[in-house]
């Protein structure tokens, strides 16, 4: 059965068009952007100035209640602060429970590595949260 010259370019056009579709999809995902993970992390004082700049702006504080909102927010953090110190004992205490349980599993090899790996990550956390608190 011979083919037509019509078909035989209707599928020459199909796979053309086909290529060129998967090209572009390809494309595209090779091009969008990706996110980073590992960007430098905002100290709470810039959390703050970008919030109270956002409430200024949107909200349109006087300077009077602009004064007041940064009491109310000082206020906060001092009561936040405290509330970290009283409990921070208890976490530890917890922490370090779970500690004695997973090395109470551990093979002295395993040990080794797991208390390698926990001072990676305690690094790690000091190092994201600008040297810790």
């Amino acid at each position: 059965m011979k083919r037509s010259s019509f078909t035989i370019a209707s599928y020459v056009l199909l796979v053309f068009a086909g290529g060129v579709a998967v090209g572009g999809f390809g494309y595209h995902l090779y091009t969008v952007k990706t996110v980073s993970a590992t960007s430098k992390r905002k100290t709470p004082e810039q959390y703050r100035r970008a919030y109270m700049t956002e409430m200024q702006q949107r909200l349109k504080l006087t300077d009077t209640q602009a004064t007041q909102v940064e009491k109310v927010l000082d206020e906060t953090r001092d009561r936040y602060k405290e509330f970290r110190a009283r409990t921070k004992p208890e976490m530890e205490k917890i922490q370090a429970e779970q500690t004695k349980g997973v090395r109470g599993i551990l093979s002295d090899d395993q040990m080794r590595e797991y208390d390698k790996m926990r001072a990676e990550r305690d690094a790690k956390r000091k190092e994201g949260f600008g040297g810790g608190m």
